[in-house]
């Protein structure tokens, strides 16, 4: 199928005051945020994202990143701060509200709109139909014996189809490879093509590994922070919530401690922060909420490296949807924050290594502006994923740290053998994070934000 013409849309007219007012989920200013400056190029950056993401909300009437399926047509809107610019990718052509807000963008910000082949929508219904069709997430392929382990199912961010990941058991590796991975890869959509119904692009993407395991944190409880959970191991905390019921939480990631009970401490000095409460929790969402006795939270997330011990943290002041090619923060107990890191991709299905579908994630990776290449460390699950606010002195919650995507070589700060679980070992390194969009695990788990 050939694509229609691409159309390009830009103008200079809406005032920046409008903008500001069309900003969702951002509270007034708090006095007394630590200072930490973002260099001017990093803060321009920062100025140019929020205004995008704010035309991005418009245009998708504030619904979160797999939500946004109920817009007909919608395929993906991109956003790229480093040139103010965004494009959106559409089947057929866009409604007249769209066209008007693309008609009256801020001065300097430049759009255009690109054919997709299929609406989000349509790839939507044909994930679910794949996903139908695979018992076990596993997909028999032509000429093998074995099927293929499938770790991921997304809509394209271009609109052109679904992308499906895929990894191979030891014996399915050695009889696919042996016909060349170019091969395997033809294999693979061309049997989830004809199970989907949809054009299928497929990647060699690894099976998605849990994240776990600052370090003595204390009421009022602070979000990054290193527990140690209910299975002895190390993960991090993550927002303070408040439940339906007016109950303050902490949360983490539900596969750190799966269990109906359990106590979670703090990772050193083993003071206990809570438990673990049994109707809070989402094996889907990978979302615990942990009952705190002192029902006292700070609001804010703890900054800077792992290793820093003056407690300095910053404000949560409210949250915001993903989309691609925004910049995020990563924050975890273990490798500490992570910025520079872009979102490759939103609305991605991935199953989890405990065998669950996680059915709403996204992914970002570490890019030339994050240190080392390092987007987290082993540890950081449960961790918040953060968009940097006001001159970096604030932070704007984005999501929660699910799973790991590409293993990097550590570089040479992180190559110190840290004493983990009672065992001295060498740090892991991660160039990708899953995360969960906070936006959808506040609407299913009926929780509040807590904001400092």
């Amino acid at each position: 199928m050939k694509h229609a013409a691409r159309h390009r849309w830009v103008a200079f007219v809406l005032p920046a005051a409008a903008l500001a007012a069309a900003v969702p989920f951002v509270i007034p200013s708090l006095a007394g945020a630590s200072p930490a400056p973002a260099t001017h190029a990093a803060a321009r950056i920062d100025e140019r994202q929020q205004v995008l993401d704010a035309i991005a909300g418009r245009i998708t009437e504030g619904l979160s990143e797999s939500v946004r399926a109920r817009i007909p047509g919608f395929a993906e809107v991109q956003v790229d701060p480093d040139h103010n610019h965004l494009r959106l990718y559409w089947k057929g052509t866009p409604p007249r509200r769209v066209k008007s807000i693309l008609a009256h963008l801020p001065h300097g910000v430049t759009a255009e709109v690109d054919p997709a082949r299929y609406s989000k929508a349509e790839l939507h219904t044909a994930r679910v139909k794949l996903l139908n069709s695979l018992p076990s997430m596993k997909l028999r392929v032509e000429g093998t014996a074995d099927p293929v382990r499938i770790t991921s199912v997304a809509p394209a961010v271009d609109g052109s189809g679904l992308e499906v990941g895929y990894d191979n058991a030891a014996r399915t590796a050695r009889s696919l490879l042996t016909g060349g991975h170019g091969k395997t890869l033809q294999q693979v959509a061309k049997a989830a093509g004809r199970l989907s119904g949809v054009q299928v692009t497929a990647i060699h993407r690894l099976q998605s590994v849990d994240l776990s395991s600052r370090q003595h944190d204390s009421s009022p409880w602070t979000g990054a922070s290193a527990l140690k959970n209910p299975l002895g191991g190390i993960c991090s905390g993550s927002y303070g919530v408040k439940n339906a019921q007016g109950q303050y939480m902490l949360t983490s990631a539900y596969h750190c401690g799966p269990g109906a009970t359990g106590r979670w401490t703090t990772w050193w000095g083993g003071d206990l922060i809570g438990t673990t409460d049994a109707t809070q929790r989402s094996p889907q969402d990978d979302v615990v909420g942990i009952k705190l006795p002192s029902q006292r939270l700070s609001g804010r997330l703890y900054d800077g490296p792992a290793s820093r011990t003056d407690g300095y943290a910053k404000p949560v002041i409210g949250w915001g949807h993903n989309n691609v090619g925004d910049y995020v923060c990563t924050d975890g107990a273990n490798g500490g924050v992570h910025c520079g890191v872009r979102i490759a991709q939103t609305d991605i299905g991935v199953t989890g290594p405990n065998g669950i579908y996680r059915p709403d994630v996204d992914l970002a990776y570490a890019t030339a502006a994050t240190p080392g290449g390092v987007a987290a460390v082993n540890g950081d699950s449960g961790g918040p994923v953060f968009a940097g606010v006001r001159n970096h002195t604030a932070d704007e919650a984005r999501g929660t740290i699910t799973a790991l995507d590409r293993t990097v070589t550590c570089p040479p700060a992180y190559n110190r053998d840290t004493v983990l679980d009672g065992h001295r070992r060498a740090p892991w390194c991660l160039a990708g994070v899953y995360y969960v969009p906070i936006g959808k695990t506040l609407q299913d788990m009926h929780w509040t934000l807590v904001t400092g």
